[in-house]
């Protein structure tokens, strides 16, 4: 666990009852995931892939960052510290607060937010994508930008040409769960838009675009086990294993063991 993972995990779990899911990972190696207990959604990314963003931000080191879907502001939050460790100068987040925990969840990310000390750079705002993107954002461009919102087609493909307008030339793009319907089709349109596109086994899977050629290079430098054009899951054993492990956490709840 590095320093901003402790940083955020601590302090969640001082101010949230959490609960983990998929220790071990879901699709691959990987987690474990958090959700507040008592509710089913929102989840989280996995901490293994907290540790993939701690190791492309400290190697690229971005000043901006845009966020779809913030959920209590795990993922926010350690991608802000570790920008503010290394130069950054601002993360904005937009969340409509209406998955699961809703607006316990957005309290639980601002207060997040206050306890880590990082009001100066990251901004957590309410609204919904695609269409409160453009007066939510704060700069021209962005060098990092997360979509990790609703997963439904063709939301996410709507999530990524909201963006399109403020990606600059030497932009990143993350899109997560990749085995969820609605992500490998945004992936393909940012193929259309001139993005490479490179997969990561994370435990939920992570893919990173774009449109330079030495990020491109750089990318598969920090990432050596990414491929390029992985290809789409079959959906049915994506949602295969999720139920399964759903069903074992829950099992483990009733027996008092999570």
């Amino acid at each position: 666990m590095d320093e901003s993972l402790d940083r955020v995990t601590t302090t969640l779990d001082r101010l949230a009852d959490i609960g983990f899911l998929w220790h071990e990972g879901l699709l691959n190696r990987g987690g474990p995931h958090r959700r507040l207990k008592g509710f089913h959604y929102p989840i989280s990314i996995g901490e293994d892939e907290c540790r993939v963003f701690g190791k492309l931000i400290e190697a690229l080191k971005p000043e901006h960052c845009y966020i779809v879907g913030n959920a209590f502001g795990f993922s926010s939050a350690y991608i802000a510290d570790v920008m503010k460790r290394h130069g950054g100068q601002s993360v904005v987040t937009l969340d409509n607060q209406s998955e699961g925990a809703g607006q316990v969840a957005a309290k639980i990310a601002d207060q997040l937010t206050q306890e880590l000390g990082l009001a100066e750079i990251l901004r957590n705002k309410k609204g919904s994508s695609p269409q409160d993107i453009p007066s939510t954002t704060e700069r021209e461009h962005y060098d990092l930008i997360f979509i990790d919102g609703l997963h439904r087609h063709p939301q996410v493909t709507h999530d990524l040409e909201a963006l399109l307008p403020y990606c600059g030339p030497k932009t990143i793009v993350v899109f997560h769960d990749s085995w969820i319907i609605g992500v490998p089709e945004a992936v393909d349109r940012a193929k259309q838009e001139g993005f490479r596109c490179l997969w990561v086994p994370t435990s939920c899977e992570m893919i990173f675009a774009t449109r330079d050629p030495e990020l491109w290079q750089r990318l598969c430098n920090i990432f050596p086990d990414g491929i390029e054009d992985r290809g789409k899951r079959n959906y049915l054993y994506g949602w295969t294993l999720y139920a399964r492990e759903t069903v074992t956490y829950h099992l483990k709840r009733m027996l008092g063991r999570e």
